[in-house]
């Protein structure tokens, strides 16, 4: 007969193991995102870095962003941000444009090379990955993004 002592430490070994296990996935998933980053600089210009690619990102979404942002919203030091900034003006990707109302800052701008290059890498990525979860229920999609969204609510909220 199983005691509550037991059972507790058998659920309490359960629970080890799905917790070992969800990090080993998570652990998988941040390897598939390294090499897509490797690959989708790459494909953007072939002397991007992949650590330069997430700043990309958010100049693209911003559309117009001060470094200083940047380092807020991404936790990237001023030094280094810098770097890839001259990197990615150098590459013809991204402008700067001094901010009208605080002539001080400089508002960073994606060109239309890096807007065109970005909608064909996005579109491409799309494509690619709704055909690998083509076969995938709504039920299953719904809970994925239910998933990853309160992961990543719960990361961002301590």
């Amino acid at each position: 007969m199983e005691t509550a002592s037991n059972g507790a430490a058998t659920r309490g070994t359960e629970r080890a193991e799905l917790y070992e296990a969800a990090e080993q996935q998570l652990l998988d998933f941040v390897a598939v995102i390294s090499r897509t980053k490797r690959e989708v600089a790459a494909r953007m210009e072939h002397r991007l870095t992949p650590a330069a690619l997430p700043v990309l990102g958010l100049i693209m979404r911003s559309k117009r962003i001060s470094q200083s942002e940047i380092c807020d919203r991404l936790l990237i030091d001023k030094a280094a941000l810098s770097r890839m900034v001259a990197k990615l003006e150098e590459l013809g990707l991204v402008t700067r444009e001094v901010d009208p109302e605080d002539r001080r800052v400089s508002q960073l701008l994606p060109t239309d090379l890096a807007v065109t290059r970005w909608r064909e890498w996005l579109h491409s990525w799309r494509m690619d990955l709704r055909a690998r979860m083509e076969q995938w229920s709504d039920g299953d999609l719904g809970a994925l993004t239910s998933l990853i969204g309160r992961l990543n609510l719960d990361i961002a909220c301590p």
